[in-house]
């Protein structure tokens, strides 16, 4: 036994006698009768302390088995420790009641072996005098010394104090109960005193620490449970959530504990009825089972299998709730397991009827019965592609359904079936006409083209046909004299001196370059970003490079190399705000300025579904998918990299795996700004990025107050460490080139006006030569007799552009991009309804005139 910490014998009469030693130099009338009544017990006679009838059966029948609910414990061999510094009559009064109740007694007179005893032997009771402190034994401080042993939150601690303290009236109880204790114990020499307070310690303190103990375990079986359980109070705050909880919805136990349950609830797939059932069962104390939608904190919504049961109802309100939800793969497996049970749907039932077993094969539902064997199929693969383990679930969900469920899933499953899965259902051809401007725009964007032409491609006709619109761009001469910033002219450079503004003037660049804005503008851009560095290359290769780039641009009224370094500047003002410089390298700065300079050359001032449908050699080459952004990588990287390309390869020096991995990012960036996976992409985006982003002061620093010149930097966040993944990088640089590609509504209106008139321009032309060759109309709104560019503008926007940019805007913060935006859709609005009335008066004039 450790020094100072001494066991005491369990002999009755050897207690007696230490204590009749142990007070033979006291002489307080009440010592007196604790020693008489020591004395008598000595001599066996008949007293109140514990020859009395009645006593001896309550000792007798102290419960050997504890009952927890339906946990049955061993009552324990209760562990004793007084810690004491000296012993005294209140030492021995305690000693003999303890060791009278058979508990396991232990003595220490100061504080280390107090702890020490306490460490080794984790006592289920431990008795402090704290009467008087002195420097061998604080009683407060050993309280709290054992408080911070793990483990001790199951000990009962009680303190003995004097009972002159006890009888002040300014006496409380709350200074011990805060420094650890659970009560007091007010000084008593009397025998009986001491047993009957031991007895209901017993009986009380220690056997609730006992359940709460094993409770533990209990808590300990349900975090390892596959089923979610949710346990809350009257007002149905979560009070407990396991593990599988966390897993299922994606929150953290800090997230969610004491937030109201109903809030996990998608609350629109609740209807009306489906929640008067649920409450009209937990008023009566009834369970409720059935199929919740369940909101994730990543944003999307989860069917689980529920079941509520309340516990402890009184006047229709329940002390507590149970939540049950079943791991939704965990069911799916086991109702088609060969062995599984099907468990049917019940909807608001009270017996669960989910036990009953059924052949699959042998449910002759009228919905599914088809669907049952194609399943099979899907689940028996290894791997499976998310879009399966979703139809998997939904068809899972299906076949327990009621059949109006059930019908609703079907055109689900139909809709899934579809590969455009991101793309939205625009505007019919029943739409009003003030809406068929927006939807031939919206209609053409999103095509492929090869759903318009309606007529079967034959190999002789893919043979014999060549490009429709002119043979690939021609590689030209070097210019004997090639720009340089050494030698920009004034006019230029006066120009360049705001490439960092939102509001620069490509338009003024191209007429002041003489249509060479890329070439300048580029030299200006990629210096500040210092790219040479980056890739390892000199200035006058990349020079070289931008100049073959820019006249592999054909001289398109939109798609041309003006639209190019518009995309390339829209690409460095994203790069120099301050989240982007956060989270992006050198190389990657590189990249996207490179993948802007590229990502149309060659266009042939055809859209893709043009391609497709005239059987243009650039589709048959890519097999009419991503024609246009296919090829306008293929041939810049052909140019590049391409034989006798030497003189204008910047991206000669890097090493072969770098090379890999900056070739691969910018593919990737130029396949994004095909419109067919717009909204791909962009549901993409939203969905790791914008529900998690707040602008938080704190993190922008000190933007605005930089000097000229000066990049806006701020302190990393901790967001940033969970964007800058490699996976979410190529999410945001996906949209930030989407972004720049479509910037000309969110630019100043006067250049607005004119990318609008260009871009209009270059449809007329391909409606024109669709009519010649009697090919489909793609675009049939974009006609030069009837084209409307206000309300094309207006489609655009609404459709494309303002939740592109609003999503960006909060991941980035550019307020005057979405400000721009929305004057610029004021202007094209009433622009339109100007139009429309002038329209309106001139057939008013047409019908005066033949009245």
């Amino acid at each position: 036994m450790t020094m100072g910490c001494t066991p005491s014998s369990h002999s009755s009469d050897q207690t007696g006698f230490a204590y009749g030693c142990a007070q033979s130099s006291h002489s307080s009338g009440n010592e007196h009768d604790y020693r008489r009544t020591s004395i008598e017990l000595n001599g066996n006679h008949t007293t109140t302390v514990c020859n009395n009838k009645e006593m001896r059966e309550s000792l007798n029948s102290r419960m050997n088995i504890l009952k927890h609910d339906k946990m049955c414990l061993n009552f324990p061999n209760v562990k004793v420790l007084l810690v004491f510094d000296k012993p005294d009559a209140q030492c021995d009064a305690l000693k003999w009641a303890a060791e009278k109740l058979s508990f396991e007694t232990y003595l220490c007179h100061n504080f280390e072996s107090a702890v020490d005893c306490y460490t080794e032997e984790r006592h289920h009771l431990v008795i402090i005098d704290s009467r008087h402190s002195s420097h061998m034994l604080d009683a407060s401080s050993l309280c709290r010394s054992i408080r911070n042993i793990k483990g001790s939150e199951y000990t009962c601690i009680v303190a003995v104090v004097k009972r002159s303290l006890a009888e002040k009236e300014e006496a409380g109880v709350l200074p011990f109960i805060r420094h650890g204790f659970n009560r007091w114990f007010i000084e008593s020499y009397n025998l009986g005193i001491c047993l009957n307070e031991l007895i209901q310690l017993e009986n009380n303190d220690i056997a609730i620490q006992s359940k709460l103990k094993a409770s533990h375990a209990l808590f300990t079986a349900l975090d390892y449970c596959k089923d979610g359980v949710i346990v809350t109070g009257p007002n149905h705050d979560i009070q407990y959530l396991n593990q599988a909880i966390e897993k299922m919805l994606g929150f953290r136990y800090e997230e969610i504990i004491g937030k109201n349950a109903y809030d996990l609830h998608r609350s629109d797939s609740l209807k009306t009825d489906v929640v008067d059932s649920i409450n009209m069962h937990i008023n009566k104390g009834k369970e409720w089972e059935g199929t919740i939608f369940h909101r994730r904190k990543s944003g999307e919504c989860i069917p689980l299998w529920s079941k509520i049961s309340p516990l402890e109802v009184h006047n229709g309100i329940a002390e507590h709730l149970v939540f049950i939800k079943e791991f939704p793969y965990y069911s799916i497996e086991k109702m088609f397991s060969p062995d599984g049970d099907v468990l049917p749907y019940t909807y608001g039932s009270i017996k669960s009827t989910r036990k009953a077993s059924y052949d699959v094969k042998s449910l002759c539902s009228d919905v599914g019965l088809g669907r049952r064997q194609s399943f099979a199929k899907f689940h028996a693969m290894t791997i499976e592609a998310p879009i399966t383990k979703v139809i998997n679930i939904l068809m899972a969900t299906q076949e327990n359904s009621p059949v109006f469920v059930a019908q609703a899933l079907d055109k689900v499953l139909e809709i899934l079936k579809n590969s455009e899965l991101y793309s939205p259902q625009f505007p019919n051809k029943e739409s009003k006409p003030d809406d068929q401007m927006a939807s031939d725009l919206v209609s053409g964007l999103m095509s492929s083209g090869t759903k318009q032409s309606g007529v079967r491609r034959m190999s002789h006709e893919a043979a014999s046909n060549k490009s429709s619109v002119g043979g690939g761009g021609v590689t030209p001469q070097t210019p004997t004299q090639l720009p340089s910033l050494s030698n920009v002219p004034n006019n230029i450079k006066n120009l360049l001196d705001k490439d960092s503004d939102w509001g620069f003037d490509i338009i003024e660049l191209e007429r002041v370059s003489q249509k060479r804005p890329l070439v300048w503008l580029g030299l200006s851009v990629l210096s500040s970003f210092d790219v040479c560095r980056t890739l390892n290359c000199d200035e006058i290769t990349l020079r070289n490079w931008l100049t073959v780039i820019e006249a592999n641009y054909r001289d398109n009224p939109y798609h041309n190399s003006t639209h190019a370094a518009d995309v390339m500047q829209a690409t460095a003002y994203f790069l120099r705000k301050p989240r982007l410089k956060t989270l992006f390298y050198p190389l990657d700065e590189a990249i996207c300025l490179i993948a802007a300079i590229i990502h149309d050359v060659d266009h042939p001032g055809k859209n893709s579904a043009f391609l497709c449908n005239s059987n243009d050699e650039m589709a048959i080459l890519y097999n009419d998918i991503s024609v246009l952004e296919s090829h306008h990588a293929a041939h810049a990287f052909h140019l590049t990299v391409g034989p006798n390309s030497d003189p204008i390869n910047i991206f000669k020096n890097l090493d072969s795996e770098t090379y890999r991995d900056v070739r691969q990012s910018i593919i990737d960036m130029v396949l994004a700004t095909e419109m067919t996976k717009h909204f791909e992409h962009l549901s993409k985006f939203v969905h790791v990025f914008t529900k998690s982003v707040s602008i938080e002061e704190g993190l922008i620093g000190n933007v605005g107050q930089s000097g000229p010149g000066e990049l806006e930097t701020v302190p990393e966040s901790p967001n940033m460490i969970t964007f800058s993944t490699p996976e979410n990088i190529v999410l945001i640089k996906r949209i930030l080139i989407k972004c720049a590609d479509v910037s000309n509504p969110a630019r100043p209106l006067d250049l607005c006006k004119v990318w609008a008139h260009r871009i209009a321009e270059e449809y007329c032309n391909q409606t024109d030569e669709e009519k010649r060759q009697k090919l489909p109309v793609v675009m049939p709104t974009f006609d030069r007799l009837t084209c409307s560019i206000p309300k094309s503008q207006i489609g655009f926007i609404d459709y494309f552009a303002n939740d592109m940019f609003d999503a960006w805007d909060s991941f980035g913060d550019f307020p005057e991009i979405a400000e721009h935006l929305r004057s610029n859709y004021h202007f094209w609005k009433e622009l339109s309804e100007q139009n429309s009335n002038k329209d309106i008066d001139n057939n008013n004039k047409d019908k005066e005139r033949q009245s």
